[in-house]
C-alpha cells in the first residue's frame, strides 16, 4: 500500500472519530439534558385559572421591607422569619453555606410561607401584618387574628426538613408560596417548577407558563428547583397556582390540604428519599440507568464516606466486566505483533496491488483472531456508562463538597487542568504497551488522545477521575495479560535480510 493511501486512510479515521465525537456530544444533550414536559391535564376543581391570586406585585410590597426578624438556629438550618406576615426572609442551609431565599425574592419582597386567597385587601393583611410567634421546642408558631379571620402558621423542625400546617378561620381557598427557585449554573439540568401528579413527573419549562397557571389533581409535591437545590412543599396538596416573574423566573403556591412537608435546601439524596422528593433530581430521559447507577455510587458513598471510593468501586467493576473483551484483544494483538514480519512482506509483496493486500491482511487477522476495531470497542461499550455517570456527577449535590487532592470539588472543573494532562498521558500510554500492528492506527489514536485531553478539561473532575482511573485499570490488566500469555513463549529469530 502507497504511503499516501495510508495518509488519506488515517485522515479518513480521524474525521470518523472527531464525527463520533460531536454526534456523542449531541446524543447527550438529547438523551441526558433537562426534558420539560407538558403540564398535566386534569380536571379543574372549583377555581379557575383567571381567579388565582394575585401576588400584588407593583402596588406597596416592594417598597415593604421585612420588619422585626427572628433568627432560629437549628442543626442544620439557620431560619429568619419576620414577624409582620411570619413570612421566611432568609434559610441557609449549613452544610452548603447556602441561602435559599434568593436575591430576587428580597427585591421583590415575596417570600416563602406567603399566603394567598385572591381577596387583595385580606391577603395584604395576612402577609404584612404582625403576627404574635412562640417557640414550642423545635416548632414555630405564629397566629394573626384579623376583624373577621384568623391565621395560624406551625412549622416544626424535623432535622432534614419542616413540617408545615396552615389553619386558617373564616377564610376560603388559601394558597402558600414555596418560593422562587435559587439561581445557579444549570448545566443541562431543569430549572423551574418541577411537580408530582399521581405517578407523572413534571417539569415544566419557564417560557410555556403563561402568565398564571393552575394545576390540580393528586399532587404528592410541588415546587422550584435549580441544578443542586428545591423548595417546594410534599404531602397533601390539592391545587397549585405557578406565576412567572420575568424571563427566567416563576413563583410557585401550593394549596395545602393538611399537613405537609416544606423542603428548602440542597437535593440530597439521603435527605431527599425519607420525604418522598427523591425525583426531585433531575436523571433526565434515560433514568432507567440514571438512577441505578446514582444509587450504586450513592450506596458506596454512604457507607465509605468518600465519593473519590465511590467513582474507584464502580470503575472496578466497569473493567471487571469489561476483562473478557480485554483479554481477548490483548491477545490478539500481541499474535499480530508477532506476525508484523508477515505483514511487512504482504506490503512488498502486493504494493502496487492495494485490494489484494487488504485481502490478504484480512486473512491473516482471521488466522489469529485479529479485530482491528476491538481496540475502540471497549470504548463504545463504556459509552452508555459514560454519559450515565456525567449525568450523575452534574446532579449530584453532594459532590459540590467531595475534594481530591488540589481538587476543591469533583463536581467543577480541575482548576489547573492537572487531572485532564494525566489522564490523557494515560491514554497514550496504552498506546505503547498494547501497540497497533499498523502505525497509522497508532498515531490516530495518539491524535485521538490528545483531542480527548482538551476535551476533557472543562469536564468535572469527577468524571476526568473515572477515565484516568480507567485508564490505568487497563493498562494494569494489559500488562498482567501480556505477562502470564506471552511468557513462557520463546521468542522467534528473525530472518536477516539479504
Amino acid at each position: 500500500m502507497e504511503k499516501k493511501d495510508l495518509d488519506l486512510r488515517g485522515l479518513f479515521i480521524i474525521f470518523v472519530v472527531m464525527t463520533l465525537l460531536l454526534f456523542g456530544y449531541q446524543a447527550y444533550l438529547i438523551l441526558f439534558g433537562p426534558q420539560p414536559t407538558e403540564k398535566p391535564k386534569e380536571k379543574p376543581i372549583e377555581e379557575k385559572p383567571q381567579n388565582v391570586p394575585s401576588l400584588l406585585l407593583g402596588t406597596t410590597r416592594e417598597a415593604k421591607k421585612p420588619q422585626n426578624l427572628k433568627t432560629f438556629d437549628f442543626e442544620k438550618f439557620t431560619l429568619v422569619l419576620s414577624e409582620d406576615g411570619a413570612r421566611i426572609v432568609s434559610l441557609i442551609d449549613k452544610k452548603y453555606s447556602k441561602d435559599l431565599v434568593t436575591d430576587e425574592e428580597k427585591r421583590l419582597g415575596i417570600y416563602p410561607l406567603e399566603v394567598f386567597t385572591g381577596d387583595p385587601n385580606i391577603d395584604f393583611q395576612i402577609n404584612f401584618s404582625p403576627y404574635q410567634i412562640q417557640i414550642q421546642g423545635n416548632s414555630i408558631v405564629a397566629t394573626l387574628k384579623g376583624d373577621s379571620f384568623e391565621v395560624i402558621k406551625k412549622l416544626e423542625y424535623k432535622g432534614d426538613y419542616f413540617t408545615f400546617r396552615l389553619e386558617t378561620a373564616g377564610l376560603g381557598t388559601a394558597f402558600v408560596s414555596a418560593g422562587m427557585r435559587v439561581q445557579e449554573d444549570e448545566f443541562f439540568t431543569h430549572a423551574g417548577p418541577v411537580i408530582k401528579v399521581g405517578e407523572s413527573l413534571q417539569r415544566i419549562e419557564n417560557k410555556k407558563v403563561e402568565g398564571r397557571e393552575l394545576i390540580t389533581g393528586d399532587i404528592r409535591f410541588a415546587g422550584e428547583e435549580s441544578r443542586y437545590y428545591f423548595k417546594g412543599f410534599s404531602g397533601k396538596i390539592s391545587a397549585v397556582a405557578i406565576y412567572t416573574l420575568g424571563d427566567k423566573n416563576t413563583l410557585t403556591l401550593v394549596k395545602p390540604a393538611g399537613e405537609i412537608a416544606f423542603y428548602a435546601g440542597a437535593k440530597e439524596y439521603a435527605r431527599l428519599r425519607n420525604i418522598g422528593l427523591s425525583d426531585t433530581i433531575d436523571f433526565g430521559s434515560l433514568r432507567l440507568i440514571v438512577k441505578p447507577l446514582f444509587v450504586f455510587m450513592y450506596w458506596i458513598y454512604e457507607h465509605l464516606h468518600s465519593w473519590v471510593f465511590s467513582i474507584v468501586a464502580l470503575t472496578f467493576l466497569v473493567r471487571l466486566f469489561m476483562f473478557p473483551l480485554t483479554y481477548k484483544s490483548t491477545v490478539a494483538m500481541g499474535k499480530m505483533a508477532e506476525l508484523a514480519p508477515k505483514m511487512q512482506e504482504l506490503k512488498e509483496k502486493y504494493k502496487d496491488n492495494p485490494a489484494k493486500f487488504q485481502e490478504e491482511m484480512m486473512k491473516l487477522y482471521q488466522e489469529v483472531g485479529f479485530n482491528p476495531m476491538s481496540g475502540c470497542l471497549p470504548i463504545l461499550l463504556q459509552i452508555p456508562i459514560f454519559f450515565a455517570l456525567y449525568k450523575v456527577l452534574t446532579i449530584t449535590a453532594d459532590l459540590q463538597l467531595a475534594q481530591f487532592l488540589w481538587i476543591k470539588s469533583l463536581a467543577q472543573k480541575d482548576p489547573y487542568y492537572i487531572l485532564p494532562v494525566f489522564m490523557g498521558a494515560s491514554m497514550v500510554a496504552q498506546q505503547f504497551i498494547s501497540p497497533s500492528p499498523e502505525k497509522s492506527q497508532n498515531l490516530i489514536m495518539i491524535i485521538t488522545s490528545v483531542v480527548f485531553t482538551f476535551l476533557f478539561a472543562s469536564f468535572p473532575a469527577g468524571l476526568v477521575l473515572y477515565w484516568t482511573l480507567n485508564n490505568i485499570f487497563n493498562l494494569a490488566q494489559t500488562y498482567i495479560i501480556k505477562r502470564i500469555t506471552f511468557k513462557s513463549q520463546p521468542q522467534k529469530p528473525q530472518k536477516k535480510k539479504k
